[in-house]
């Protein structure tokens, strides 16, 4: 069974185990109704039940797993990738939840990586290109071949385009 992946834990909040899931987009999923969320842990996805959790906005969550109590519990939990089993989250599996973390290449050349990205009328990347970040339009103008076997996508960024993001 396959697995989406729909955010990443960012930080702490507090003392008592809250931390903050950033999702990929805005959801299009009652998050009521999901439980349990997947964590990457040393290359598994590892179930973990939500005890509480309260949005914050459309892509920020505060969240409190069971039996992870203290901010010293959560601290292997700081940066894990969230996942859903793609039975619950099906509908909302798209090539963007999949790409992140794709390296970027210009000419067969590695450019970057794409760290996030925002869809809501057109689909922007957001990737680390000599250590800055920079904004990408996810169109075929620009992107020209995903490859998910080498996990890459293969782009031609008009001139100037990188200018823009200084």
């Amino acid at each position: 069974m396959g697995f989406t992946h729909i955010g990443k834990i960012t930080k702490h909040k507090g003392l008592k185990g809250y931390c903050i899931l950033k999702l990929n987009s805005e959801p299009e999923f009652d998050f009521f109704k999901i439980n349990p969320l997947y964590i990457e842990l040393s290359g598994s996805k590892v179930p973990f039940s939500v005890e509480k959790f309260l949005i914050i906005n459309s892509k920020t969550i505060e969240l409190k797993f069971k039996n992870y109590n203290s901010r010293e519990a959560n601290n292997i939990l700081i940066n894990g990738n969230i996942f859903l089993k793609n039975k619950r989250g099906i509908e909302f599996e798209s090539e963007l939840s999949k790409i992140i973390g794709y390296e970027i290449k210009e000419n067969n050349k590695v450019i970057g990586t794409i760290n996030n990205f925002y869809k809501k009328n057109q689909p922007i990347l957001f990737c680390d290109i000599n250590n800055k970040e920079i904004l990408i339009p996810y169109t075929k103008e620009i992107v020209h071949r995903v490859d998910n076997l080498k996990k890459e996508i293969h782009v031609i960024i008009p001139k100037g385009l990188l200018d823009l993001n200084q």
